[in-house]
């Protein structure tokens, strides 16, 4: 006998962002004990992988959106439940950190290819909240500031002018 996911749940009356209330690790998460190993998933792991590339796919068409988790899950056809888990099982970490680490990366090849654009902008492309919140998650992930990022991308750029003109 094989099992299958849970069938699709109707959302509740007021959906959860999957962009957090504001806080930067997201939406609270069930806690659990160190000594209990993971859950086991009755099915494949490569459909559990493919749960997770379907929300990859939808994070990547509404990144700067305000993204639903349950209409993430219903989009993709599975229960928000399910979709925890198989992020949970898959990478590690709940949707909205896949998400944030995301857009933080979408931030990176922003600045990197637009240093002219201000932070604001590029921070509001990117669907994400403030650029001072960005700023601290994206120094935690690259090892540098939003600010001296782009000085050096602006630096790269005015570089890169200067050697073509040397041609």
């Amino acid at each position: 006998m094989r099992l299958v996911p849970p069938p699709l749940v109707p959302p509740p009356l007021e959906a959860a962002s999957i962009n957090g209330p504001g806080d930067r690790h997201g939406p609270p998460r069930r806690r659990r004990r160190m000594e209990v190993a993971r859950p086991f998933l009755p099915v494949a792991p490569t459909q559990q992988l493919e749960v997770v590339n379907r929300a990859g796919h939808y994070f990547a068409h509404h990144f700067a959106e305000d993204i639903q988790l349950e209409v993430l899950a219903t989009s993709i056809g599975v229960s928000a439940e399910w979709l925890d888990l198989c992020f949970d099982h898959c990478r590690g970490k709940t949707p909205f950190q896949a998400l944030q680490h995301f857009r933080l990366s979408r931030l990176f090849e922003g600045i990197a290819e637009q240093p002219q654009t201000t932070l604001q902008q590029q921070v509001h492309r990117c669907g994400l909240a403030s650029v001072m919140a960005a700023n601290r998650l994206f120094e935690e992930l690259f090892g540098i500031g939003l600010a001296p990022f782009r000085r050096v991308c602006r630096q790269a750029a005015a570089d890169r002018q200067l050697h073509r003109h040397r041609r």
